[in-house]
């Protein structure tokens, strides 16, 4: 059952991370005009990032990492259980 339960959250994370994604996209690039030549005409163009993970995609990521916990510990109960019946 745990092992189920993971893999609906590993499947559930996932979409959920894809689905946000492709419709919102909170890390935007920002671009800053920093300086321009007169003689030349060269401007200096400045890209700027977000360096940090946004909030919103802490979510699937603990979902995440709950279903692999769960599908992981199930396995291990599952073959301790197997082994035991054998011997």
């Amino acid at each position: 059952m745990k092992r189920a339960v993971g893999m609906f959250f590993i499947i559930q994370s996932l979409l959920t991370y894809f689905i946000m994604d492709a419709l919102y996209a909170p890390l935007k690039v920002t671009d800053e005009i920093i300086d321009t030549d007169l003689k030349t005409g060269v401007t200096t163009v400045s890209y700027e990032s977000p360096g940090g993970i946004h909030l919103i995609y802490v979510i699937p990521i603990l979902t995440f990492i709950l279903g692999m916990y769960f599908v992981l510990t199930g396995k291990k109960k599952r073959e301790l259980k197997i082994q035991h019946f054998y011997n």
